[in-house]
């Protein structure tokens, strides 16, 4: 069907604003795709936020783990014969690079026996959300340490103790064996000897002591006694 007077074919009224609706369906379509590259965007950004605030964080309470260790077992000098104070701690990591605005909450607590003690060394590692917004939470991350320290001058001093129980019987007759035993505990020849000479009589060949006196001048002889140990670093185990 054509119009009077012109060739060009008419549409009919069905058809008429089908072109329309295509259009919006293609706009709806565009929307929904920018929409959805928006959310995978912003989600990838708060991910990826979220791995550099976790990262800090765990580089943060690492930190605070080795100023721990540090503080029981220094690179220098004797190790500690206690743990730190006060404790918890919180020492200043902020200062250091990548960790600004981070903190480390470092606690220790210790189990010893008569030659070792066990320190073990927990911190937690916070950081700011940063990117993920103000109103997130700060990121925290844990490490654990358990550092082991072989206290020379409490080893002595227990050695010598077990020497005069077993070389020294009932009224405190001691054998002649007790010399060399506690030379055995790491003490010097004549220090035993000056222990001796000092707590024990000899009476009809026989070696009488005073026990008590005896075990405190001869652990008084061991190295680092008195409160101050000479403590070595044992070993150092780091737990994920």
């Amino acid at each position: 069907m054509t119009a009077k007077g012109d060739d060009r074919p008419t549409i009919p009224a069905a058809e008429m604003g089908s072109a329309l609706v295509m259009v919006i369906f293609i706009m709806v379509v565009l929307a929904l795709l920018l929409a959805a590259l928006a959310y995978i965007t912003a989600q990838s950004n708060q991910n990826t936020a979220y791995q550099i605030a976790s990262t800090r964080a765990y580089w943060a309470a690492q930190s605070g783990a080795e100023w721990g260790t540090y503080q029981i077992a220094p690179a220098t000098g004797s190790a500690a014969s206690q743990c730190f104070s006060p404790n918890p701690a919180h020492p200043g990591i902020g200062s250091i690079p990548g960790l600004g605005g981070c903190s480390a909450t470092v606690a220790c607590s210790s189990v010893s026996t008569a030659s070792t003690s066990s320190y073990q060394i927990t911190s937690q590692g916070a950081c700011p959300a940063g990117n993920l917004g103000s109103g997130n939470l700060p990121v925290s991350a844990m490490r654990n340490v358990i550092v082991g320290v072989t206290t020379q001058g409490n080893a002595c001093a227990a050695c010598v103790a077990s020497c005069v129980t077993n070389h020294c019987g009932l009224l405190g007759i001691c054998d002649n064996s007790l010399k060399s035993c506690a030379t055995a505990c790491s003490i010097p020849s004549k220090d035993v000897t000056s222990c001796i000479t000092y707590s024990c009589s000899r009476i009809f060949g026989l070696l009488f002591c005073d026990t008590n006196g005896l075990t405190t001048c001869l652990a008084n002889s061991c190295a680092g006694s008195g409160g101050g140990e000479s403590a070595t670093l044992n070993y150092w185990l780091e737990n994920p």
